[in-house]
C-alpha cells in the first residue's frame, strides 16, 4: 500500500509549504527553550541541554543518527552530563519525512526515542522500497511493532487527521524557528550548524569560501583557538560538546 495514497491529507497541507532552504538563519527568541511537546531524554539537572532539529527524509541525519548518536548516548545522556531532545522537522519527499513524524508519535511514549533510531536506521530501506514501488507500509509497520505498536494503530495514526496536522505544525514551527537545514541543534542557548563563515549574507560566495565550519550563533564555531570543521563525526561532536560543557562550568 502507498504511504502517499494513505497519507492524502498531509500531501494537500503541505504541497505549498515553502521548505527551509540551506542559508543558515537567525534562532527564533524562545526556541532555545523546552516547549511542552519536545520529547527530552537525560535527567533534569544535566549541565547542558542539546536539541537537535532532524528530519526522517534527511540523509546527513540518518548518518548522525547512526555514527554519531550512540556515542552522544552513551557518553554524555547516560552519564548525566546532557540533556537531549529531538525536534522534528520535513524536508523533501514530505510524505516520508511526515510519515516518519507520525509513526514515532505514535508508538508509547517510552519507546519514542526506539522509534526515531529505528526511522533513520531503515530509511535507506524506505527509499529503495519506495522507488522500486514496493511495500512502504509494511516497513512502517515493522518498526511500529518494534517499538511497542501495531499495524492497526499506526493506520489509525496515518488517516487522523489532528496527526497529519501536528506534521503540518511541526513544519511551519521549524521555519518560525529560523532552522534551514538539517541536522541542526541548538546548543548552549544557540543554533549550531554547518556551513561556511558569512552564510545568510547578501552577495556571498559558497563557492569561494572553502571547506564548512561548523557555526554557532551565526559566527564560526571557535575551540582553542581554531575553527570546527563541518563533518558530522564522533570527534567533532566529543569536542564540541565537551567544549560547551567547559564553558558551562566556567559559568557556573
Amino acid at each position: 500500500m502507498s504511504v502517499t495514497r494513505i497519507l492524502t491529507s498531509l500531501s494537500l497541507l503541505v504541497a505549498g509549504l515553502a521548505l527551509p532552504g540551506i542559508a543558515q538563519a537567525q534562532l527564533a527568541e524562545g526556541a532555545a527553550e523546552l516547549r511542552p511537546t519536545d520529547r527530552v531524554i537525560g535527567g533534569a539537572d544535566a549541565d547542558l541541554l542539546v536539541i537537535e532539529y532532524a528530519s526522517f527524509a534527511c540523509p546527513h541525519c540518518a548518518h548522525f543518527q547512526t555514527e554519531v548518536w550512540p556515542m552522544i548516548r552513551s557518553e554524555f545522556v547516560e552519564t548525566g552530563l546532557i540533556r537531549y531532545s529531538v525536534r522534528p522537522m520535513l524536508t523533501s519527499p514530505p510524505q516520508i519525512a511526515g510519515a516518519g513524524v507520525i509513526l514515532s508519535e505514535c508508538v508509547p511514549d517510552d519507546r519514542y526515542f526506539d522509534a526515531v533510531d529505528l526511522l533513520f536506521h531503515e530509511q535507506a530501506n524506505i527509499f529503495e522500497t519506495a522507488r522500486e514501488g514496493g511495500d512502504v507500509l509494511a516497513v512502517y509497520n515493522r518498526i511500529a511493532a518494534a517499538t511497542g505498536g501495531s499495524a492497526e494503530t499506526l493506520l489509525a495514526c496515518f488517516q487522523d487527521t489532528a496527526a497529519n496536522e501536528y506534521v503540518n505544525a511541526v513544519a511551519v514551527q521549524a521555519s518560525e524557528d529560523g532552522i534551514r537545514s538539517t541536522p541542526a541543534f541548538i546548543i548552549a542557548g544557540d543554533l549550531l550548524a554547518i556551513g561556511h563563515p558569512g552564510d545568510g549574507e547578501a552577495g556571498h560566495n559558497h563557492a569561494a569560501a572553502g571547506p564548512t565550519v561548523f557555526l554557532h550563533g551565526g559566527e564560526p564555531l571557535m575551540i582553542d583557538g581554531e575553527t570546527v570543521p563541518g563533518r558530522l563525526d564522533e570527534d567533532s561532536f566529543r569536542r564540541i560538546i565537551l567544549h560547551f560543557l567547559d564553558e558551562s562550568d566556567s559559568a557556573d
